[in-house]
């Protein structure tokens, strides 16, 4: 009996939709300090043992978060942001980001994947930094 009470319930949980499970509330916003900071991070980490320029990001301005156009239902949530990071130069450069849930360890957390066009010469994110945009 129990097993039959409890196969019951795990149906009707997976029967759900995707967004009943996850929304974008498990994922933090834009302009988030932790996320912005990780975006930082990424860049000084990439720019110290590749690259070489010598640059890292002050701080990230005009942040906006990008509409996602949902083709296909997923259990991972998304936000696509962007803005203007002020590099420690005095320049300037467009960065996106993409931060999924349910992408860190074993599955806990979020992940930020970032990308600045200017300095992405392998075209690692796609050219013109197209695979962190919806």
């Amino acid at each position: 009996m129990k097993r039959l009470a409890l196969s019951s319930i795990l149906l009707v949980l997976l029967a759900l939709p995707a967004q009943a499970w996850f929304s974008k509330g498990t994922v933090p916003p834009c302009d988030s300090q932790q996320v912005l900071a990780n975006v930082a991070q990424r860049f000084a980490y990439a720019d110290t043992h590749t690259f070489h320029w010598g640059l890292s990001i002050r701080h990230v301005t005009s942040i906006a978060e990008t509409p996602e156009v949902i083709r296909s239902r997923s259990v991972i949530a998304r936000r696509y942001c962007r803005g203007v990071a002020w590099m420690s130069d005095g320049s300037q450069s467009q960065v996106y980001y993409l931060i999924e849930s349910h992408q860190g360890f074993a599955s806990f957390g979020y992940r930020v994947q970032s990308c600045l066009p200017a300095y992405d010469p392998w075209h690692v994110y796609d050219s013109w930094c197209r695979a962190a945009q919806p």
